[in-house]
This record gives C-alpha cells, sequence and structure tokens, in this order.
C-alpha cells in the first residue's frame, strides 16, 4: 500500500440520463456533433442520481478501492452540497483531513446522458477551483510516495508549487490537467518533463499542440521531444496510448456496452497510477486503466462501477489487442 495525495476537484454531480436527449451532426458546432433538446422543451428521464463528482474525488475514490492509503485535498463550501459529497467520500473510506472548508459554495455539475452513454456537462466550480496554497498542510504531503494531482481550476500558481515541492523531496507526481490548465501552454510545456506521469485525451493533446485530430504520432513525439517521461493518451472507445523512451503502444479498449461515458477519464487514471505504484510495467499499467474506464462506463455516474483489486484482477485476465512502434526524431 502506497501513500497518495490526491489534489483537485471536489463537486456534486447531478446526473440525468434521458433516452429523448438527441445526438446530431452540426458543423456550427466545436466537434461536429451535439446533444439537444428543443429550445424551452420539457423531457423525461428514466434514471437520475446525486453523486460526488470532480476529477478529484473520482481517482481518490478509485485509488482507494485499489488498495492505496489517499489522502484528498481539495475545497468546498459550507452548505447542504458539501454535506452530500462529504458524507459519501466518508463511506468510501477516504481521508478528508486536508479537505478545505469555507464560507462559500460548494462546485455543482450538471450532467445530461444520452442513451448512447455520451454526455454533455455544465460545471460551476464553486470553492473546489479555489485551493489555497497556505492552508496545505506541506509536512504531510512530505510523507506521500506519489501526488496525483487533477484539475485546478487553471491555479498554475499552485500547480508549479505542487511540482517544485515533489521534486525537492524526491516524490512522484502525476499529473491529468483540467481544461484551464491546458489553456497555459506555455507554462504547462515548462513542467513535462517534470511529471512522472501526464495523461490527456487525444483531442486534448490535439488541441495544446494545434495539430489536426488524425496527425496523433505527431502529437505524441512533440511531448516526447518536450521531454514527456511518461505520457499517456486516452481515445475514447479506441482505446489508449502510452510513450516511454520512444516506444509508443496502443492499446484498445475493453468492449463494454457505454450507460454514461462520466468519469472514464479519471477512473482511467486511477487505474494506471494504481498499477505504477504497485510496480506493473507501462504496458500493464496501461491495461489497468483501460480495465477501470471499461468498468465505470457500464454504470450511470463516475464511481459506481470503479473496481475493487479482485474485480481489476479478472478484467486483467482478458487479453486486448496492443500494437507497439519506435517513433522517429520530430524536427
Amino acid at each position: 500500500m502506497q501513500k497518495v495525495v490526491v489534489v483537485g476537484a471536489a463537486v456534486v454531480d447531478v446526473l440525468l440520463k434521458s433516452k429523448s436527449l438527441r445526438v446530431m451532426k452540426s458543423h456550427q458546432i466545436e466537434g461536429g456533433v451535439a446533444m439537444c433538446e428543443v429550445l424551452g422543451g420539457k423531457i423525461e428521464a428514466e434514471n437520475g442520481v446525486l453523486v460526488s463528482g470532480g476529477g478529484g474525488t473520482n481517482v481518490a475514490v478509485g485509488l482507494h478501492r485499489l488498495g492505496e492509503a489517499v489522502k484528498m485535498i481539495s475545497r468546498v463550501g459550507n452548505d447542504d452540497l458539501s454535506e452530500v459529497l462529504v458524507r459519501q467520500l466518508e463511506k468510501e473510506n477516504i481521508d478528508l483531513s486536508s479537505l478545505q472548508k469555507t464560507k462559500g459554495k460548494t462546485g455543482l455539475s450538471a450532467v445530461l446522458v444520452a442513451n448512447d452513454g455520451g454526455r454533455s456537462i455544465v460545471t460551476y466550480r464553486g470553492e473546489s477551483g479555489e485551493i489555497e496554497r497556505g492552508e496545505i498542510d506541506w509536512e504531510m504531503i512530505k510523507k506521500a510516495d506519489w501526488i496525483q494531482i487533477s484539475s485546478l481550476g487553471g491555479e498554475m500558481n499552485l500547480l508549479e508549487d505542487l511540482v517544485a515541492f515533489a521534486l525537492e523531496h524526491g516524490i512522484r507526481i502525476g499529473i491529468n490537467p483540467g481544461k484551464k490548465e491546458l489553456v497555459e501552454k506555455e507554462r504547462l510545456k515548462l513542467l513535462l518533463s517534470k511529471f512522472d506521469l501526464f495523461v490527456v485525451n487525444r483531442m486534448e493533446a490535439s488541441e495544446f499542440w494545434e495539430d489536426k485530430f488524425d496527425d496523433e504520432e505527431i502529437m505524441v513525439k512533440k511531448f516526447a521531444k518536450a521531454g514527456t517521461k511518461l505520457l499517456m493518451i486516452t481515445d475514447g472507445k479506441r482505446g489508449a496510448g502510452v510513450c516511454e523512451k520512444g516506444r509508443w503502444i496502443k492499446m484498445e479498449a475493453y468492449p463494454n456496452k457505454s450507460i454514461d461515458d462520466t468519469g472514464a477519464g479519471d477512473a482511467f487514471v486511477s487505474g494506471v497510477v494504481a498499477g505504477l505504484l504497485s510496480g506493473k510495467k507501462v504496458q500493464e499499467a496501461l491495461k489497468m486503466g483501460l480495465a477501470n474506464g471499461g468498468s465505470v462506463v457500464g454504470k450511470l455516474g463516475a464511481k459506481d462501477g470503479l473496481l475493487y483489486k479482485n474485480d481489476m484482477d479478472r478484467w486483467l485476465k482478458k487479453k486486448l489487442k496492443t500494437v507497439e512502434e519506435i517513433l522517429g526524431v520530430v524536427k
């Protein structure tokens, strides 16, 4: 069992799944596909839940279920939503002694889920995007084996402080950056070589390097040239890839009907980090990430499908198609 400090968002998710939500192609919006209902309309949902969410809590629970000792650093308000969030995390035995509490509002996400599992999310970050550096117990973090960072609401000063602290004290550190961190391209590029694990999805990688979505190999080479030690790029139902020391390994996804895609990326991260902490080779850690993500999409919400250790062992027995190549040099 390794000691992990997870730093990131803690919000409450309200999820509604409806077969009446329509997925439509449109050239007017980014990505070319929209999920919609007529303006002013009212539709029925077949299922709905109110659960803890946010990348920080999702990764923390995922790691704990896989046997790691987890402390979580985030920030919530002094309201009814925080009581819901804290109560659910306590049931998962997450150490919340470093959870910051203030008079503000707890973050909230409204998640609309279509019949095919695709979802659209509207997030109000509230206090989760305002983690105070001065309230962090840095002496506690010194005891950690790994620091895992999810979205910080664009707080780049805090991110840089965490990276510097990890390097100074010999603590491994990984990140699955949020949208607000990724737009800080130049500052984030300077940190790439300092992370022990860097995880993004394919669309995020494309936007980060301003490359075409289909030019995956070019993106990977640019990350490698920037000094990224261990890169993983998720690619939805197409699986994920890992790049280490010039080797690019792509692995297919586990076949599983999607009920809700919410939290698949966070589940992937917790599976990968748990694998690395237990001494697995990167290819096996990649497979653990895919297993956790594949399980989560089979349930409504970001946590219900997170695997426990015994469940993970069963998933890992299945073989997945894997392709490996040696990358050339980026000019």
